[in-house]
């Protein structure tokens, strides 16, 4: 949990410098958020209907690419497109302000092209993998709720749920600082995959964790704004807030803990200058 709490008092002094990098991928991503399968599942949950429940609602309210309509699919690709720009220009950003205490923009758009590439494949990786994992949760949830006996389907469906983030999770674990390895030692692919699972290893738990526990925080959040939300707009403001959040913390905590793990001085921390 130690590199979650400093990466939320990094994103807290200098919250409005990433805000701009999160928040407009977070947008196309909330928009292509389908609002309605999400409510029909939860209503279905709720209301002790959950065989009534289709394999195409439950894939719709998890999934980024979840083919509910056209307007879905296009808001859900342009929103991994920015993710992919957004990102990396973040990258860039962190790096530069850990590495010599600069918090400026200036020179972003070159190192555009140097984290583009790494950028793109690992975000390939990540929503393939994500996308996989949605098959197979829907699948499976699908198929527990054709169970007649209603405290067995139900006990069953929190039970997966819990095991599949889990696991979810701990496929994100081996390859989580591989983005910044890349990028920084200038390895290529292979080498930054092996050399970003040693730096990982040692810490991978406690990560793990705050990782897991933040993503359930913040789906139980989205859920709530689905089922109060008083008007689709308000949801697709508070999904945004929150998706917003998501990215933040994944990618600051990401290069914070690659820079401590890798133990690379960092020049925005106090005293940096003065230790010199």
């Amino acid at each position: 949990m130690r590199y979650t709490a400093q990466s939320s008092k990094y994103i807290w002094k200098n919250f409005f410098f990433v805000l701009p990098f999160a928040i407009i991928p977070a947008f196309f991503l909330s928009v292509s958020t389908d609002e309605k399968a999400l409510i029909d599942v939860l209503t279905n949950c709720f209301t002790g209907k959950i065989q009534e429940t289709t394999y195409s609602q439950i894939f719709r309210a998890i999934s980024v690419l979840n083919f509910g309509s056209w307007q879905s699919v296009v808001f859900g690709i342009v929103g991994i497109v920015l993710i992919v720009v957004c990102v990396a220009l973040l990258m860039a950003f962190l790096e530069k302000h850990m590495r010599i205490g600069k918090r400026t923009y200036t020179g972003l758009l070159g190192k555009l092209n140097d984290n583009f590439l790494s950028t793109c494949s690992y975000a390939l990786i990540m929503i393939v993998g994500y996308e996989l994992w949605c098959l197979f949760t829907a699948a499976f949830l699908f198929l527990v709720s054709r169970i007649s006996v209603d405290a067995v389907a139900y006990v069953l469906t929190v039970g997966f749920l819990l095991l599949m983030h889990a696991l979810l999770i701990y496929a994100i674990g081996h390859v989580y600082l591989w983005l910044p390895c890349m990028q920084i030692t200038g390895f290529r692919a292979l080498e930054a995959l092996h050399y970003s699972y040693q730096l990982m290893d040692p810490v991978k738990w406690p990560i793990l964790l705050g990782q897991l526990f933040f993503l359930l925080f913040t789906e139980t959040l989205i859920c709530l704004s689905a089922l109060f939300a008083p008007a689709p707009v308000i949801f697709t403001v508070l999904t945004t807030v929150l998706y917003t959040a998501l990215i933040l913390i994944y990618c600051v905590r990401m290069q914070i803990t690659y820079f401590d793990r890798d133990n690379i001085q960092r020049a925005d921390l106090p005293g940096y200058y003065y230790g010199r």
